[in-house]
């Protein structure tokens, strides 16, 4: 018998064959899935419009990291504030309020890795909660903190 213990399987995968969601109205990809990683890292694509982009929020099981592909970000990440531009990449320890937009005047891009992984199956249950009709912001903090996600006070 076999006891080793079951190793992820390479991967190959283009953004054009990535799964497609759409969450809080952001068009994504998921690049990597927490399940094709053994829950290592999940690694997604994501497409902000312009002022589109989170409020502030903290991931308590996650470290995250994000690069910038393409348009112009405005980022603030436990009190610090930057303009981050393609090639810029940012780590947020878990539990570091944070958030972003997109400053500019055309669709931006960025990669964003969750450590482990786990940012595909919110986003996932996000988008599955809008595509069946049943989205309320209620339900959507309950989600976030399932997969703990939380935001602070009057957002």
């Amino acid at each position: 018998m076999d006891t080793r213990p079951h190793l992820p399987e390479p991967s190959i995968v283009g953004t054009a064959e990535a799964p497609a969601l759409r969450a809080f109205g952001i068009d994504m990809r998921v690049l990597l899935s927490s399940d094709a990683t053994g829950g290592a890292i999940s690694v997604l694509r994501a497409w902000h419009k312009p002022g589109e982009g989170p409020p502030d929020h903290t991931h308590a099981s996650q470290d995250e990291m994000f690069f910038v592909v393409e348009g112009t970000y405005a980022l603030t990440i436990g009190g610090k504030s930057a303009i981050a531009r393609p090639g810029t990449m940012v780590f947020i320890p878990r539990n570091t309020v944070h958030r972003f937009n997109n400053v500019g005047d055309t669709t931006a891009s960025m990669l964003d890795w969750s450590l482990p992984g786990g940012q595909d199956r919110y986003f996932r249950a996000i988008s599955d909660l809008v595509a069946g009709g049943g989205f309320t912001s209620e339900r959507a903090l309950e989600i976030s903190k399932l997969f703990d996600t939380s935001f602070p006070a009057g957002h």
